[in-house]
């Protein structure tokens, strides 16, 4: 008996990235795979512009998460009945090649946008497994099917795939990171998650496509993209303008489809048009053949090119790859003017400026924001008596080591000037703070940077301050909470250095 149950969706893309994980850790010996179907399934569920705008977001968050995976949006899911019926006689008559035949079937659909309900795409899958005997799909299936579809359904998963069911009771529903997946199947118990970004800058560039059932009518140069792009498809102007707005799924071109709507695509262009300037992202348009008059006033409303919908694929793709190119290079100067060349943290004006939009973020979310400001104690001692080749070398290790200890995605590390430094803790109290700080604190002792002979050898230290509040309170300010760490560090600093101490009102 295997030690974990996995109940598993063909037609989910999340099943299908935890297959591949499991695989590439040589962890499927471990695992019995059950497939099941989800009620929604159905013909014209699968192909509706509403199922494929969640497809394209699904696909997005797995290359986020597992950037390993490889996986494309495909142009529609099949029925997955007949396929999944095969997978079972499969494990049943040849099941030392089931596994293979599995893999198959969910990289044709996953990687190569086959319709797997389809016979031929069904025989290539057994052919490359090695299955040449005919599998016969009859009631035994059909009642294993309906069993395994009754325990992933009353089995308390919320409905949800692929769910991870340990003989000891463990169980993870949905897909995690690598990591994750890993310390689940080594015996650990996981809490439930949200898949986020796995850094900030991201290999893959974003498109977002906003248009009238984009996907059939576009899927020629869609599909030229796919692989090496995320597609994103909002399904109106507010989704488009939220996803603007967001940090995590904000798009590097914006792709407007011309329905030979003129009128409406103005409109849609004016409403678009002062976001992708503010966020610098280019905003191209692709549709049938207009006049010229019309097409220089798209470019003067800030429109960056005008695709002709008939032209030659390779010639649109070959245009949006430019513009995708020039967001790179854009982000890459913007980067660099972000970050501190000597430490390689961000620099102050980064930190001000994503203190400003996280502080805007907190007061709609009313969850906790924390920073942590940060001084080398006796850092001009250390500078006068070893050089300042030394110095910045003890600067750089600092920076690193607590670069090392906030691990969080959204957690910012800056250098603030000089010596100091400073963590940006978004949905983080004074509790949690606090513990960062004090391992960081430890952390950089551990290092045992030895000080100069004026300090008779010993390592070199920081003083730590601490401040957290609820930026959706009445009366506060990024100031204030930047004024409240710098009082809880001149206190460290004048209660003996080597300290962290909480700014606290009452005291």
């Amino acid at each position: 008996m295997a030690d974990y149950v996995v109940y598993g969706n063909l037609n989910c893309p999340f099943s299908y990235a935890l297959y591949e994980l499991l695989s590439c850790q040589n962890l499927l010996q471990n695992v019995e795979w059950r497939v099941v179907e989800h009620p929604s399934e159905s013909g014209s569920y699968l192909r509706s512009a509403e199922s494929m705008s969640e497809l394209a977001s699904d696909i997005f968050n797995i290359r986020n998460s597992s950037p390993g995976v490889t996986i494309s949006l495909p142009l529609s899911l099949s029925d997955s009945l007949f396929p999944s019926l095969c997978v079972i006689a499969a494990q049943r008559n040849a099941p030392e090649r089931a596994s293979l035949f599995l893999s198959n079937l969910y990289r044709a659909l996953w990687i190569k946008g086959k319709d797997i309900a389809s016979p031929s795409a069904i025989f290539h899958a057994l052919e490359e497994a090695g299955i040449t005997e005919e599998l016969e799909t009859d009631a035994i299936c059909e009642e294993t099917l309906l069993r395994w579809q009754t325990e992933w359904e009353h089995g308390n998963f919320g409905l949800r795939t692929p769910a991870i069911l340990a003989t000891d009771g463990r169980r993870m529903v949905g897909l995690l990171n690598p990591q994750t997946v890993h310390e689940f199947m080594q015996g650990a118990d996981v809490l439930p998650g949200t898949i986020t970004s796995s850094s900030r800058y991201q290999e893959r560039m974003t498109i977002a496509l906003l248009g009238e059932d984009p996907i059939t009518e576009l899927w020629p140069i869609l599909s030229s993209l796919r692989d090496e792009n995320n597609i994103l498809l909002p399904q109106s102007l507010a989704a488009l303008q939220e996803m603007l707005l967001s940090d995590e799924r904000c798009p590097d071109l914006v792709l407007l489809h011309n329905t030979e709507q003129y009128a409406n695509l103005i409109d849609l262009c004016r409403s678009t048009s002062h976001l992708t300037r503010e966020k610098q992202i280019p905003l191209a348009i692709i549709g049938p053949t207009i006049t010229d008059a019309d097409e220089v006033s798209l470019y003067d409303m800030g429109v960056a090119d005008y695709l002709l919908q008939q032209r030659n694929i390779s010639i649109i793709q070959a245009r949006i790859n430019i513009l995708l190119q020039l967001k790179r290079a854009h982000d890459m100067l913007a980067r660099a003017a972000s970050i501190d060349t000597l430490t390689q943290v961000y620099n102050r004006r980064e930190f001000e400026r994503c203190f400003e939009t996280e502080w805007r973020r907190g007061q709609r979310s009313r969850q906790p924001i924390s920073i942590i400001l940060i001084d080398i104690d006796h850092f001009k001692a250390y500078n006068d008596n070893l050089g300042h080749l030394n110095g910045d070398n003890c600067l750089r290790q600092i920076a690193t080591t607590i670069k090392d200890s906030a691990r969080r995605t959204q957690d910012l590390v800056c250098r603030f000037g000089g010596e100091e430094f400073i963590i940006l803790l978004p949905e983080t109290d004074q509790a949690g703070a606090e513990t960062l700080a004090e391992h960081i604190r430890q952390q950089i002792v551990e290092l045992d940077i030895r000080h100069s002979p004026d300090f008779k050898d010993q390592p070199v230290t920081i003083s730590l301050g601490v401040a957290s509040t609820l930026s959706s309170q009445k009366g506060g300010s990024p100031k204030n909470l930047l004024d409240q760490a710098d009082n809880a560090l001149y206190k460290a600093k004048k209660q003996g250095r080597n300290r962290t101490e909480v700014y606290n009102e009452e005291r």
